[in-house]
């Protein structure tokens, strides 16, 4: 793990009042849960406007086509 890791890790424990162990502990579990695509997807989801005229660019196009609904 890095300095900065370590460091945010640091303050986010102090912030929410819990030991350092629970951060690291929980953290990659709530990255992994089963959900955390879905949350991902509906925190994000329309968030993000594509303004049609870029869509001319064949590179955009694809991405669009195959990231976009």
């Amino acid at each position: 793990m890095g300095k900065v890791a370590v460091t945010r890790s640091k303050l986010t424990a102090r912030r929410h009042k819990v030991p350092l162990s629970h951060v690291g502990e929980n953290y990659p579990n709530r990255l992994a849960s089963t959900d955390a695509g879905e949350r991902f997807f509906t925190k994000w989801q329309g968030a993000f406007k594509i303004d049609p005229a870029t869509l001319t660019d064949e590179r955009v196009a694809a991405i669009a086509a195959k990231h976009l609904r």
